[in-house]
């Protein structure tokens, strides 16, 4: 059975109860912090472990165990000093990936300086795609409704040498085949080629309905 991944969301506002409440949703174990009590108690019932604590008390977050863990995701946008502070002590601790919210392209610049190993902007991410993309085969999901996404992910290995008219992926998993990147190569104009096999290193880009898309992950 595969490990359940661990992360730490610190910061409980929209965009950081989203991305807790759909990691936890994933199956993965969670930890909440937060300055405020009533919004850890908002959200506690929902996670793992829940915990009112200020992200920049250097020996608190020392002692939580933040290293054991997958990743941390820094939600406090709208405070840089915080989100700057936060990320410093994960690094220092060895935290693998620290994801950062911030609001403008300057602070991105200036997070990612301090050691973040990404940082998105508000306007571009939701947490729901946050939440799909860091625990999954997935390297990007788009949700394009509450029944429809479009997911980019690794060819599976066990789809090497065959082609889609041997996989029969519409069939068997409700699936379209969007595109198909081989390796090294651009992302093509047109449809992909229904009888070229897999190889190491292709790219596709699926469309279908969330639970359908969910199947190929988790198989």
């Amino acid at each position: 059975m595969a490990r359940v991944k661990s992360y730490a969301v610190i910061g409980m506002g929209g965009f950081g109860t989203s991305v807790a409440r759909n990691l936890a949703q994933e199956g993965m174990e969670v930890m909440i912090i937060d300055i405020h009590k009533d919004k850890i108690n908002a959200i506690s019932s929902e996670v793992t472990h829940a915990l009112q604590l200020d992200a920049t008390n250097e020996i608190a977050m020392k002692n939580i165990g933040l290293e054991n863990m997958d990743g941390v995701i820094i939600a406090i946008g709208e405070k840089l000093e915080v989100s700057v502070m936060a990320t410093i002590i994960c690094k220092e601790i060895g935290v693998p990936l620290v994801i950062v919210k911030t609001e403008t392209g300057l602070q991105k610049k200036i997070l990612e300086k301090v050691g973040a190993d990404q940082v998105i902007l508000p306007e571009t991410e939701s947490g729901y795609r946050l939440a799909k993309n860091i625990t999954g085969n997935f390297i990007d999901f788009f949700n394009l409704s509450n029944q429809m996404s479009i997911a980019e992910m690794s060819v599976r290995p066990e789809w090497l040498g065959k082609s889609l008219k041997e996989l029969n992926l519409r069939s068997r998993y409700h699936i379209n085949i969007l595109s198909v990147q081989q390796a090294g190569e651009d992302i093509p104009d047109g449809f992909p080629d229904p009888d070229e096999p897999f190889r190491e290193g292709d790219i596709v880009i699926i469309a279908g309905k969330n639970e359908d898309i969910q199947k190929i992950n988790d198989h």
